[in-house]
Order: structure tokens, then sequence, then C-alpha cells
């Protein structure tokens, strides 16, 4: 399969956080966390508190797959294609930021736009995890199968 460009492929930077997205805060101080009381007003049945998870920008990358087996089943429609997407979450955030997931993100990024960027490791979507078995790399915006 030859190269593609990366901005032919749909790509996203991938945030988390923002409006109406929480994190587990401290312990309830009103009831036991061990056995919440579900008409505590506190923490609401949860035995612990919510607070508001700042917002994030590009924690990671999404675009959609370009092997073979992907590629026809496009539809156009984003909806329906975010099972050909890949993910990749970067162990350096674009915003400066921690890793949101240090034991998965393992994708080194440098570059800061679509076209400049370069992962490492190498991607797989591996077929023992339900994926069509595409393995490549993204080097300086292009998108090279293996």
């Amino acid at each position: 399969m030859a190269d593609v460009s990366l901005t032919s492929l749909d790509p996203r930077w991938v945030g988390a956080g923002g409006p109406g997205i929480f994190n587990r805060g401290a312990d309830c101080s009103i009831c036991d966390p061990k056995t919440p009381n579900p008409r505590c007003a506190e923490c609401e049945g949860r035995g612990y508190l919510l607070v508001p998870a700042p917002a994030r920008h590009g924690i990671g990358i999404s675009f959609l797959c370009p092997c073979a087996v992907c590629t026809p089943k496009r539809s156009g429609n984003p909806d329906l294609d975010f099972s050909l997407r890949i993910f990749v979450a970067f162990s350096n955030p674009l915003d400066g930021g921690p890793s949101l997931d240090p034991q998965h993100a393992e994708w080194q990024r440098t570059g800061e736009t679509f076209d400049t960027l370069s992962l490492t490791p190498s991607i797989l979507r591996s077929s023992d995890r339900g994926g069509c078995g595409w393995h490549g790399f993204v080097v300086n915006g292009v998108v090279q199968t293996v």
C-alpha cells in the first residue's frame, strides 16, 4: 500500500475534560465512602465528590485507518465510521500537560500540526484486539504502511 498524507485520513486532535466532565474527587465527608448513603445530598450516593475536569487539548490523535480492509467500508459519515478510526494517545500531549493514561500512552509525538506530526513507536491495530491488523508509522505528516 502506498504512503498517504495524514490530512487525507480526516485527522482530529483528541481532547478531554471541559464543561460537563468530572473526575473523582475526595471521599464524602458526610457518609461513609465504604457504604455510601443513596440519599446523601453531598455525594448523591457515590461515596465521593465529583470535581470538574479541566479542558485538555491534543492528548492524542484519531484518523481513519488507511488499510485495504477498512478503506472500502468508509461511509463518509463520522458517526458510522467511528470504528474505522485509529486512536493514538500521546505520552507528551500538545497542551504540555501529562498523559491522561501513562500505562497506555506510549507514543512520543514530535510536530504540532498534522503536516509535521511524527509518532514513535509504530502503530498496530492488532487483530487480537478486534482490529484489522494494519501496522504502520506516522512520519512528518505521512502515514506509512509496513
